[in-house]
């Protein structure tokens, strides 16, 4: 510690001055040890900060010529007090410099440990572990197979083997995670209806498809071998180069494990009794597949975009309805009265939907029509459904939303004079179906009833249409809830029975598609005659899906008596 101040001060009003000094060494101890308890604890930053101050304070006191008692007062407790702030900082310094290093250290520990584990090494090619170093800087760039299954293990192939377990339960297990180390390449929906697919009771509402422990396995089969990385990149070469792999040398193209997912693929062809037919016939990988990536709101058809979605690797889709139990007020020690609810059946049975389109054996070198072939074949695939979702006949197609739905009260035409005719078909529609804990309700119509209701007032010297186009997600509403535009719906607003505005349910509005699609390559496309050729490459897809209701009066439609 410094020795006791001593210094002359010069007092108010007299020019002599004084030399008796004004702190001891127990009273300079005394008065620095008040400023330690004071400054104890406080941040680095917080002490910096008073420092300065103390130091700008003192270089001002000391600037007087002449000091009162007491300014030289504050000047010594302004040393003391610089005193304890010096050793203070300090060490708060060193703490902050022990602390930094025991991060440090702690981190090191820490990537130590994580180190131990292989699994988060990154390896060579065929090696499980982390992701494999990124070889360029661009955000779009898929993963490699390899890549995959460095990341994620290989759920598809164990210990090198063919695609094999002992229960249905390891099938399943192993297509969890699949599903999960492509969870970057499904979209949400798509990744949850394959999930669904793997469960014995997907819903918890509404009709669901009673399934046993072999359509369990069979369908994590398919699962597995559609979502394999190494069957994409597979089915990629077939399209990169369609007349090798039908004349049978494409195969040399492939690697072996290209290879063994190929031959997985087939083997579940195998099972599900699929005709595996000739060289060109593959099925498309499930990262291809519209059905699983273009779900809700990533398609154009109004009904996949809402409707509940339920896929089968069966020839149909077997679903338990129940109209639900009924309650009952009983007196005391009366009998209950029997409400046991009936059980009915709904058997789905999915359709065969077709694209055929074809290109000149020009274009195939010239473009890459090929490579886009799974992006033109769901295209052509979702204006057919659109189409069959909402007047399909039900016998040789899909059966449509109007066709089943059930005729609202009011016949009266959709147009500026008619607003009732909306509030009725709301009213019409089962409350359980309108606002049930389960209940989706959406409108339905053709863009020409849609600008016809955004005429409509909801009462008479309204102002405001009774279509809201003011909303969140830019979907117009009705009385709150979503109106959607279907292309196939009756845009006719003329007497005679046209039904042009629906009201639905869409958890009752089934659509149901056996998992898989089938791309068939034809190199030589015959003339009109069928023998002479024209020049022209062709492929051929197939897939089927189909839907039902089992509840008419979940869906009522407005018709135009």
């Amino acid at each position: 510690m410094r020795e006791a101040t001593a210094r002359t001060a010069t007092a108010r009003g007299n020019s002599r001055a004084r030399e008796d000094p004004m702190f001891t060494d127990d009273k300079f101890l005394q008065v620095c040890e008040h400023w330690r308890e004071i400054h104890e604890g406080k941040p680095l930053v917080a002490l910096n900060a008073r420092y300065d101050q103390v130091l700008d304070r003192k270089a001002e006191l000391e600037s007087y010529a002449r000091r009162s008692g007491v300014q030289d007062d504050e000047l010594d407790q302004l040393f003391a007090e610089r005193s304890v702030l010096e050793a203070a900082i300090g060490d708060a310094k060193a703490a902050v410099r022990g602390q930094l290093a025991a991060d440090r250290a702690a981190k090191i520990a820490d990537i130590t440990r994580t180190a131990q584990d292989p699994a988060n090494l990154e390896r060579p090619a065929g090696s499980i572990g982390a992701p494999a170093l990124v070889k360029d800087a661009r955000r779009d760039r898929l993963e490699s197979p390899d890549e995959v299954i460095q990341r994620a293990g290989n759920p598809w192939r164990q210990d090198g083997g063919p695609l094999d377990a002992e229960t249905g339960a390891g099938y399943v297990s192993r297509a969890h995670s699949a599903i999960e180390a492509m969870s970057t390449r499904f979209p949400h929906d798509g990744a949850e209806k394959l999930a669904e697919l793997l469960s014995l009771r997907p819903p918890t509402f509404g009709p669901y498809e009673r399934r046993d422990a072999e359509d369990l396995k069979r369908s994590a089969e398919l699962v597995l071998a559609l979502s394999n990385p190494f069957y994409e990149s597979a089915f990629r070469s077939i399209l990169r180069y369609p007349e090798a792999f039908r004349n049978g040398t494409g195969i040399l193209m492939w690697s072996d494990q290209e290879r063994l997912a190929y031959g997985d693929v087939m083997a579940c062809r195998s099972t599900l009794l699929e005709d595996t037919g000739t060289g060109g016939q593959y099925m498309l990988p499930l990262v291809l597949d519209a059905t699983i990536m273009l779900t809700n709101a990533g398609s154009a058809n109004p009904w996949r975009r809402v409707c509940r979605t339920v896929s089968t690797t069966a020839k149909s889709w077997n679903g338990v309805t129940s109209a639900g139990t009924t309650a009952a007020w009983v007196a005391e020690a009366t009998i209950s009265t029997d409400t046991t609810p009936t059980l009915g059946a709904l058997v789905i049975t999915p359709f065969k939907e077709t694209v055929w389109m074809t290109a000149s054996f020009e274009e195939v070198a010239d473009t890459a029509i090929a490579q886009q072939v799974p992006m033109l074949l769901a295209d052509g695939f979702d204006r057919l459904e659109e189409a069959a979702f909402t007047t399909g006949n039900g016998t040789t197609a899909p059966a449509g939303a109007i066709t089943r739905a059930t005729v609202g009260s009011n016949t009266g035409l959709v147009n500026v004079a008619n607003g009732p005719a909306v509030f009725t078909l709301l009213s019409d529609l089962p409350v359980r179906f309108r606002v049930g804990d389960q209940a989706k309700p959406y409108w339905v119509a053709n863009i020409v009833v849609i600008n016809l209701l955004r005429a409509v007032a909801p009462f008479a010297a309204a102002t405001t249409s009774i279509v809201n186009d003011q909303t969140s997600d830019g979907v117009p509403e009705i009385f709150g809830i979503d109106l959607l535009e279907s292309t196939t719906m009756d845009s006719s607003n003329a007497t005679g029975g046209h039904k042009n505005l629906l009201l639905f349910d869409a958890n009752s509005f089934i659509i149901c598609e056996r998992l898989g699609t089938t791309v068939v390559y034809e190199p030589l496309v015959p003339g009109a005659g069928g023998i002479i050729p024209v020049g022209a490459a062709g492929w051929y897809a197939y897939r089927r899906v189909s839907s039902d209701t089992p509840t008419a009066t979940s869906l009522r439609v407005h018709n135009n008596a």
